[in-house]
């Protein structure tokens, strides 16, 4: 307590840089010389930091707010992550509540030649999926929808215009000369349009095609399916299913085959040039490259698999047990072993090109150890960032917080740690207590239990 109470009536002197920590209570320290200033109170529950790049304060575990202090305004909160999101900037500003969704953006910069975007063209959006539906621009007009009862939007999940009445009783999709049309969705539909004909009764019947692309139709879905599709560059490729005895796909550089509801299939593919068994598929499956001896997949569901395509090799073993990933590049290497899926994971990483060197390892809920190139950081327990290491939500808003040990590298190659939340701590190779005072220049320092 004396070094607390000496630190805050030195504060007005001539000291470059202070640093006065009262366990648990609060800690500050700031440096002139940099602008740097840190202080936290009550242990990892609240903390802020100020430096020449940004500004962040988080309230653990409700808040988190960070300013970047550039010329460009650049806002963001996490608010209980990953319960609400909100982020400001000068183009753009988004907000997300759970479901809930709004954005504003402004245009796309104008290219060269093109007179500048004004004001009037942000577009504006609010989702409450799937429920409610906003869109606003001067290009597209304004649409509010609330599905069941109504939706009425251009451009929307991919379609040209989509319109529902009272869902399921009618939908209305439109593509370029497509128009499907849905009552009682998804039982009865017809296809109509420019390019499109036909309507199905599901399950019961069907015949639809699209003029240049597809063909399809059934009978008492999916035991009896018949369709043809336009490959581009192949030419045209017949599926007939007859389930539960055979299924077969013809043509386009691609055959396959399967009887007895996939006891047995057998694939050749010229266009991807593999060729594949499975017997059950997809238990146990190999394949190979076309005119080609050995195996590159071999798998034998849940007990042994293998893989080697593309430069990837992977294993596992009685799944999910034990699993290993390996990349071997003439500039990247790549190396990933775990067991029971999350519960342990090694990994590491490096490029000879860039000279990065990355190592990542988690034990469920016990430790998280990282380390990239020079520097080494991690703490222990690790109850969701072992199985969320690069999440950096959880990171800052929930893994300090349940962090009973944890260390870091200083930047002068120092390996700094703090146990008890800041009780003990090695800083810049010093061992600092729970009582600390530091003056520069101009004071000394004082360390008390």
């Amino acid at each position: 307590m004396r070094a607390a109470l000496l630190a805050l009536a030195l504060l007005s002197t001539s000291a470059h840089a202070v640093d006065i920590k009262l366990w648990p209570l609060f800690r500050y320290s700031h440096d002139e010389a940099t602008g740097d200033l840190h202080w936290s109170a009550l242990g990892p529950l609240i903390e802020f930091s100020r430096t020449a790049e940004r500004r962040d304060l988080r309230i653990r575990p409700l808040l988190w707010l960070r300013q970047n202090r550039g010329p460009g305004h650049d806002d963001a909160a996490d608010i209980l992550f990953p319960l609400a999101a909100t982020r400001w900037r000068d183009d753009y500003q988004s907000f997300r509540l759970l479901l809930f969704t709004f954005r504003s953006s402004a245009p796309r910069a104008p290219a060269p030649g093109e007179p500048p975007a004004g004001a009037e063209t942000w577009t504006s959006r609010f989702t409450l999926f799937p429920l409610v539906f906003y869109r606003s621009s001067p290009e597209l007009g304004t649409h509010l929808s609330v599905l069941p009862f109504w939706l009425d939007q251009p451009d929307f999940f991919g379609y040209q215009h989509v319109r529902v009445v009272m869902f399921p009783a009618y939908v209305r999709l439109d593509q370029p000369n497509l128009e499907r049309r849905f009552y009682g969705f998804p039982f009865v539909q017809t296809l109509g349009g420019a390019n499109g004909r036909g309507f199905h009764v599901w399950p019961l019947y069907g015949d639809k095609s699209v003029l240049g692309e597809s063909h399809t139709s059934f009978v008492a879905w999916p035991f009896h399916l018949r369709s043809e599709r336009l490959v581009p560059g192949w030419g045209w490729e017949r599926q007939r299913i007859d389930l539960p005895v055979y299924a077969s796909v013809d043509g386009a550089g691609r055959e396959s085959h399967a009887w007895g509801l996939f006891a047995y299939t057998h694939t050749i593919d010229h266009r991807q040039g593999y060729e594949a068994i499975g017997s059950p598929w997809p238990l146990v499956v190999r394949d190979r490259v076309l005119g080609e001896d050995a195996y590159r997949t071999w798998r034998f569901a849940p007990f042994y698999g293998r893989s080697d395509r593309d430069g990837i090799s992977s294993r596992f073993y009685a799944w999910p047990a034990w699993r290993t990933r390996v990349q071997d590049a003439p500039d990247f290497h790549y190396e990933r072993r775990d067991a029971m899926l999350l519960l342990w994971r090694r990994q590491e990483q490096w490029s000879a090109a860039t000279g990065r060197h990355e190592s990542l390892l988690t034990v469920f809920p016990a430790l998280r150890s990282e380390s990239e190139n020079d520097r080494s950081f991690g703490q222990s327990p690790a109850i969701v960032d072992s199985l969320l290491p690069k999440n950096r939500g959880v990171l800052a808003l929930w893994a300090p917080m349940w962090g009973l040990v944890r260390w870091d590298t200083e930047p002068d190659g120092a390996h700094d740690w703090n146990v008890g939340w800041g009780l003990l701590a090695n800083e810049r190779r010093h061992l600092v207590g729970p009582w600390h005072l530091s003056l520069a220049p101009g004071g000394g320092s004082t360390d008390g239990d």
